[in-house]
């Protein structure tokens, strides 16, 4: 929904196509640049890498696992059945775990890794706020969502009065704890580092931040869907 002299404007395909496809480019991009330093992922992605190390199944099969079992708890935390949103979460899922993987392969080829830390650390944050900015975008078109996402928004606006870091932290608890769970039974932990403090602290923040600075026209449509309560910017 568009914003524009105190009118609010329903998207054209055209609009939501470009803000689609540019946001979750950002999300995928950001994913990429953060995977190939090695210094830390997003916490659901780091919780899918312990599980994967856990079990020594393919780290693909938990980042499915994780995207339908969100998009299912999704419908119990929004109180409403949605099928065409269940299922955008999943094709959503699916359309950025193949972008995921074809920006961090490609990222792994220039040497990214290689780098010296203290540039691999900037990469990093820049990858992370990259990734907050994606989200702000299609959260606030609100058509076809990545579940985790999907789950943030429907905390911020139902259960945390409008506020993205305590959404944003709310979300990641879980899978900090599916981190520690493995660890405690393993012994070790991978995908935990730097970067993921970042992005437990900060991403709610930049997402904020991002909302009221990036296409500060652009405001959070179809709430009807899935929360109930009145968008509020903090």
């Amino acid at each position: 929904m568009h914003q524009h002299d105190g009118q609010y404007f329903e998207l054209s395909f055209k609009q939501f196509l470009f803000y689609f496809i540019l946001s979750l480019t950002l999300d995928a991009l950001g994913n990429g640049l953060s995977v190939s330093t090695n210094l830390g992922s997003a916490p659901w992605t780091a919780g899918a890498a312990n599980l994967a190390h856990l079990t020594g199944l393919p780290i693909a099969l938990y980042l499915g696992l994780t995207t339908v079992l969100v998009a299912t708890a999704n419908i119990f935390f929004a109180r409403k059945l949605d099928w065409r949103r269940f299922f955008g979460n999943i094709l959503f899922g699916i359309l950025f775990s193949l972008m995921a993987g074809f920006f961090t392969s490609w990222f792994m080829t220039l040497g990214i890794n290689h780098f010296p830390l203290w540039s691999k650390v900037v990469i990093d944050i820049i990858g992370l706020s990259t990734i907050g900015v994606g989200i702000s975008i299609y959260q606030r078109v609100n058509v076809i969502l990545h579940p985790i996402d999907d789950l943030t928004n429907i905390l911020r606006f139902s259960y945390f009065h409008g506020s993205a870091p305590k959404a944003q932290m709310s979300n990641f608890f879980v899978a900090i704890f599916i981190s520690l769970i493995c660890w405690l039974l393993s012994g070790t932990v991978v995908a935990l580092n730097i970067g993921t403090a970042f992005a437990f602290l900060c991403q709610g923040s930049i997402i904020a931040w991002s909302d009221r600075f990036v296409f500060p026209a652009l405001v959070h449509g179809n709430m009807d869907k899935s929360h109930k309560d009145i968008p509020q910017q903090n």
